[in-house]
């Protein structure tokens, strides 16, 4: 009898302990999930630029699946590296968990991306990288990729009489190096053809009168590659102005409302296509689960898609095209 009492007992504090150890464990999940803070510096905020607008779309949406304590800071320019910089080090005063990056510069931004892992927060990068790998993730699209994919496509509007320009954005910016060589290798053989290369500065009044000037000093151009939305719409309309839709063949980087519109028209050949609400999403996510001390990978392709006119209302790129549709209609 005093051997069955034992054993009974032994069974019920076994199960006991075994039901506490279940509630802390979940309770410290939960506590620990509410006390996560992360700061997202963009390298700008923008509502009328739709790249910038989907992108912090997404970070929205991971923070509030995620329960994180988010909050948002960038400058209104992407070339205002300064402001950006003293962000940096109003964010790091504010001892976040973890802070998600969109450096301004390849190489200014680095000393103070460097003070954040100094100061014991998680670094998660975003869209863009600096000449030194930092950070516990980076999380972007493969910009040359998206750039060899234009120079291979336009191709076959090519010969070797070809004159080809391209409008890119920020000088120095890592998105813009990369996106160039990609176009480069992708042109092949052709890339001796490319007689000039001018920057937005992500301005679209900006990459129009840059795209005008190039025209003029290039009559016979008839190859036009744009480097991201900006760049890409400018250089677009300039074309379209100058009644030259046809005769200046076109490719740009991104998927704005105007882009696709223009792309329809005819004034784009092809678009490569970013996915900024994935971008902004997976970059809260990987700051979550590294401040979880989850194991995550330290480089992740947000992807991109190379869109013609042809195959613009395919149901798979509608729904890269058009994601806030899609949601609506579900």
């Amino acid at each position: 009898m005093k051997h069955k009492w034992l054993k009974s007992f032994i069974i019920i504090t076994v199960f006991a302990v075994i039901i506490l150890l279940f509630i802390l464990n979940n309770y410290q999940k939960l506590k620990t999930d509410k006390e996560i803070s992360v700061i997202f510096i963009s390298k700008r905020l923008s509502d009328t630029n739709d790249f910038w607008a989907s992108l912090i779309e997404g970070v929205n949406m991971a923070a509030l699946e995620y329960d994180i304590d988010l909050t948002i800071m960038g400058p209104d320019s992407e070339t205002d590296y300064v402001l950006q910089n003293k962000m940096i080090e109003e964010a790091i005063a504010i001892k976040p968990d973890a802070i998600v990056l969109i450096p301004s510069s390849y190489t200014v931004t680095l000393p103070y991306a460097k003070r954040i892992e100094e100061a014991g927060i998680k670094l998660i990068l975003l869209d863009s990288v600096m000449e030194e790998e930092i950070g516990q993730s980076v999380v972007a699209t493969d910009n040359h990729e998206g750039g060899f994919k234009m120079g291979e496509y336009m191709k076959q509007y090519l010969d070797e009489t070809s004159v080809i320009g391209i409008v890119s954005h920020i000088p120095g910016a890592s998105t813009a190096i990369e996106r160039e060589q990609g176009v480069r290798e992708g042109l092949g053989e052709y890339e001796k053809q490319i007689v000039d290369v001018v920057y937005s500065e992500s301005d679209y009044e900006k990459a129009y009168e840059e795209t005008v000037q190039m025209i003029n000093e290039h009559p016979d151009i008839s190859i036009i590659i744009g480097l991201n939305e900006d760049s890409s719409v400018g250089a677009a309309r300039a074309v379209k102005a100058l009644g030259l839709t046809g005769q200046i063949r076109m490719v740009g980087f991104d998927s704005s409302i105007e882009q696709i519109r223009l792309l329809e028209e005819g004034v784009f050949d092809a678009i490569v296509i970013q996915k900024p609400l994935n971008m902004g999403y997976l970059g809260i996510k990987m700051a979550y689960q590294s401040v979880m001390n989850k194991t995550i990978a330290s480089e992740v392709d947000s992807g991109s898609v190379l869109i013609t006119s042809e195959s613009i209302y395919t149901k798979e790129n509608e729904k890269l095209l058009f994601p806030f549709r899609e949601e609506r209609e579900e």
